[in-house]
Order: C-alpha cells, then sequence, then structure tokens
C-alpha cells in the first residue's frame, strides 16, 4: 500500500519535471529566436544553422499544448481504467512523439513518461520488459544526433550561443540538471514498480498458504464430520434395531409363554397365540428392513399415527394378555414425519419396557397437547424401580427427544412412568 503511493507520487513528480522540462526549452528557444531577430543577426544565424528555426509562439503554443493533451489523455486513461483499448495508447504515444518534435528533438525525456505510464498497464515481468526495451529504443532513436542527420533541425546548445560566457553554460546545465533528474525519476519509478510486484507476489504466496492451511483444515473438519456422522447412524440404527427387535421379542416370549400355558388346555387358544406370534414376528421382520433401509416403521408406512399406535396395542396386548389402554385428548395426530416416528418409538419401548422388565398387566397412555407441547404420558402397575438406571432403550428415547428439543421424566415409586414433552413445530400439519 506505501509502495503504490510513493509510485504514484514519483509519477506525478515525472510529469511535473516533463512539464517543467518543455516548457523552459520552448520559452527559451523562443525567445532566443525572437531576440535574434531583433538584434538584426538573424542572417548570420541562419548562415550558421543553415536551417528555419521555428516560429516562437507558435513552437512555444505547439509544445506545450501537445503536452497538456498528453497529461489528459493519461488521465482520462487512468481514471476510467481503460486497460485494453490500444487506441488510447497509440494517441498517448503520438502526443509524445509531436512534442519532442515540437522541441526539434532537444528533448526526448518525454518518451520516459510514457514508458513509466504504460507499465501500469502492462502486467508480468515479461511485458514489462519488452515495454522498457520499446521504450529504450525509441529514447535513442528520438536522440537529436540521430534526428539531426535525417532533419534540418536547431540544436538548444546553438540557441544558448546567442549567449555569452555563464548565461550560455548555465542555461544548458539547467537543461541537463532537469533531463538527469528525470532519468532517475523514471529509475526509482520502476523499481518501486518491481518492488510492489514483488509484494504482491508475496502477499498472493502468503494467501496461497492460508488457503492451503484452510483446505487441511477443512479436510480435517470433513474427516471428523464422516466419523461423527457414522457414529450418528451407527446409533441410529442400534435405536432402530433395539426398537424394532426388542418390542417384536417382547410380543413373541410373551405370546409364546401364553401358548405354552393353554397347550394342554385348548388346542384352538394354542393355535391363536401362535398366529398372532406370527403376525409379530413378521411385523417385526418388515420393521428391521425399513429401519436398515433408512425408513419409517412399517405401520407409520402404511397409515397414520394413531393408526400405527392402536395397531401395536392390539398386538401386545394379544400376546402378552395385558390391559393396554390409549386415551387421546390431542385430536389429530398429524405431524411431521420425524415428530411421529419419535412418538411412536416412546410409546413402544415404554410398553415394551412394562412388560419385560416390569412383568406389568396394565399400562395406560394418555396423550394430550397444549398449544405447540405434546405430553405422552405411560404409566404401567408393574413391580417399578427405586433406583434408575437409564439403560439402552431409556437412553435412545431421550437422544430422540433431544433431537427435537424434548424432555423425559421417569418415575420408578409406582409401577413405572414415564413423561416425554415434544415441542411441535408449527405449520400446516400442526395447525
Amino acid at each position: 500500500m506505501v509502495t503504490s503511493a510513493l509510485k504514484n507520487s514519483v509519477l506525478n513528480l515525472i510529469k511535473s519535471f516533463n512539464f517543467i522540462i518543455v516548457l523552459y526549452i520552448s520559452v527559451i528557444s523562443a525567445v532566443t529566436i525572437k531576440k535574434i531577430g531583433n538584434s538584426g543577426a538573424a542572417l548570420m544565424f541562419l548562415k550558421k544553422v543553415n536551417a528555419l528555426p521555428p516560429v516562437p509562439g507558435k513552437m512555444l503554443l505547439v509544445a506545450v499544448s501537445f503536452f497538456i493533451l498528453l497529461i489528459l489523455l493519461m488521465y482520462i486513461h487512468d481514471r476510467y481504467e481503460i486497460t485494453h483499448q490500444w487506441h488510447m495508447v497509440i494517441a498517448e504515444f503520438v502526443c509524445t512523439v509531436l512534442v519532442i518534435a515540437a522541441l526539434q528533438v532537444n528533448y526526448n525525456g518525454v518518451i520516459l513518461l510514457f514508458a513509466a505510464h504504460m507499465m501500469n498497464y502492462f502486467e508480468g515481468s515479461g511485458k514489462r520488459l519488452l515495454l522498457l526495451i520499446f521504450g529504450s529504443a525509441f529514447f535513442l532513436i528520438f536522440d537529436y544526433n540521430v534526428c539531426s542527420n535525417i532533419f534540418n533541425i536547431i540544436s538548444f546548445e546553438t540557441y544558448t550561443e546567442y549567449y555569452m560566457g555563464t548565461v550560455a553554460t548555465l542555461l544548458i546545465l539547467v537543461k541537463n540538471l532537469f533531463t538527469t533528474l528525470n532519468i532517475i525519476l523514471f529509475i526509482v519509478y520502476t523499481i518501486l514498480l518491481l518492488r510492489e510486484q514483488m509484494d504482491e507476489k508475496d502477499k498472493i504466496n502468503s494467501l496461497n498458504e492460508q488457503l492451503q492451511a484452510a483446505n487441511r483444515e477443512l479436510e480435517n473438519y470433513a474427516a471428523e464430520s464422516e466419523k461423527l456422522a457414522q457414529t450418528r447412524e451407527r446409533n441410529r440404527l442400534a435405536r432402530e434395531i433395539h426398537d424394532t427387535l426388542g418390542h417384536t421379542l417382547t410380543g413373541i416370549i410373551a405370546g409364546i409363554d401364553a401358548a405354552s400355558a393353554v397347550a394342554d388346555v385348548s388346542p384352538d387358544m394354542l393355535k391363536q397365540y401362535l398366529s398372532i406370534v406370527s403376525d409379530v414376528a413378521r411385523q417385526g421382520m418388515t420393521d428391521v428392513r425399513r429401519s436398515v433401509n433408512e425408513l419409517r416403521p412399517d405401520a407409520l408406512e402404511q397409515g397414520d399415527l394413531l393408526s400405527a399406535v392402536n395397531k401395536m396395542i392390539y398386538q401386545m396386548s394379544a400376546t402378552a394378555k395385558a390391559r393396554i389402554t390409549l386415551d387421546n385428548r390431542a385430536g389429530k395426530l398429524s405431524f411431521g414425519e420425524d415428530e411421529e416416528e419419535i412418538i411412536y418409538r416412546i410409546i413402544q419401548e415404554s410398553i415394551t419396557n412394562a412388560i419385560r422388565h416390569g412383568k406389568a398387566d396394565t399400562v395406560m397412555i394418555t396423550i394430550t397437547r397444549e398449544y405447540n407441547v405434546l405430553t405422552v404420558a405411560i404409566r404401567d402397575n408393574g413391580i417399578g424401580a427405586k433406583n434408575i438406571e437409564p439403560g439402552f432403550g431409556i437412553t435412545h428415547m431421550k437422544e430422540r427427544l433431544d433431537l427435537l428439543g424434548g424432555e423425559i421424566q421417569i418415575d420408578g415409586s409406582e409401577g413405572f412412568s414415564i413423561i416425554a414433552k415434544i415441542p411441535l413445530r408449527w405449520g400446516v400439519e400442526n395447525d
């Protein structure tokens, strides 16, 4: 940033120095020509130079006018960032040549100004080197000693010979001093331009390193995310398999126990229990397949939530010889798929635990709703538990509820009760 500002300041100095030199040479030349004419030494001067000098006022006007036009073109070029229009480059070069011609090639440093300005629009070391080569070539071509062999022109030194001694020397010294300073400023400008280019490369390299570091962090994050996703998926499948197989096996065990109890007494009842066990096993197999395929329970796929819960209650009541009731005070149970699945799994897990672990023969399910919070309460008359240690099923119930921002309350003092509060999303289904 500092280098760029300093570079622009040096370029403005080059413009100012060139204007001073152009003005200086054209004024001295014009004044000298006028003095020679007024002194009556014109004939002697013409014989000496063997060429017609320019009209004094015209020389000054043309040189300064074309230089001002050149600066104006450069301003337009910079102001509107015209980077790829070659007509602007050609126009600036033509003005440069016309300034040199108006001064009768007594000053060619304007070429350096043109080259310095153009280097802003040639990116890359190769292009800038090529521009420097062309600029140096034109700088040598528009040299007075070269052009005087082709054109009849008068040197600035010849004009200064009109003045005697110290004045003539001082006039030439001032011109050479400004010319030298112009060259030095051009060299400084070129160095600053190269430095700016190096700074840009360093900045790009730094950004590339940062980008590579960010890519490495992103790759590490992606790897960690993949591991986390795999862990979540394993937990999800574990929950699904636990819910499905646990529920199914509980029903099968209860059905077989019931069948064993009536095997010697009533063959018809035995067949009835075995038929129910068979249906529960088939339903469990279907649920397992669908869980592996990341689908919802088959009962939810085939119907609504209330129908799925009633079907589950009927099957468990029949196989376990338990009295399972549902009191739905929430009205229509139509929610999002993830919400319905969690509600279904909580009821399923609670019934399974009540029969398997609590040895309950009565399970009461109550569903209520207040605004966008659905409360599912499952109570049984089983043996309960004084010290509740969450097992796989309860842990997964909590995990499921955490996904929706819900909460669960467990009490094992009188029988066993589970109260789950599930915040529901507002929407078309839940209105």
